[in-house]
């Protein structure tokens, strides 16, 4: 049985709909991420990633396949259709999900630019208003 949720929930999923999940409200600390990694990964400029602690997420359905993408981190994808979902550095009580597996993605908002320094010359003048960090950045303020 789920746990009591605040007004905000979001749920999203896979494109196959084999893997579902539920954030148990708003991400605030949404970033596009143009980091080398990412852009492979996804194969796309950047990735939009919104990060929630660990307590405020809930897989739902499916089991995602892991790829460990680096000696401290992996990443989750659907093992059908290949759909990147979830990147988790181990020992974090945070995950990233990918924004545009929302089933309602323009209910977040990106708050800044991480990994500028590998930013594709195509993505340099998206989302310009946003601060830029070379690495993750700080922590937006939470709610």
């Amino acid at each position: 049985m789920s746990e009591a949720y605040d007004e905000d929930p979001h749920e999203g999923g896979c494109l196959c709909g084999e893997i579902r999940y539920r954030l148990k409200r708003r991400p605030t600390d949404v970033g596009h991420c143009h980091c080398s990694m990412c852009q492979r990964s996804s194969g796309a400029l950047f990735v939009t990633w919104a990060t929630v602690p660990l307590t405020e997420f809930e897989l739902l359905q499916g089991d995602p396949a892991t790829y460990r993408s680096s000696p401290n981190a992996k990443r989750l994808h659907c093992g059908d259709c290949g759909t990147q979902l979830f990147f988790h550095v181990d020992e974090e009580r945070r995950i990233d999900v990918t924004v545009a597996t929302l089933d309602e993605p323009d209910r977040v908002e990106a708050v800044r630019n991480i990994w500028v320094d590998t930013r594709r010359a195509a993505a340099k003048g998206f989302d310009r208003d946003l601060p830029d960090y070379v690495d993750e950045g700080p922590e937006p303020d939470g709610p």
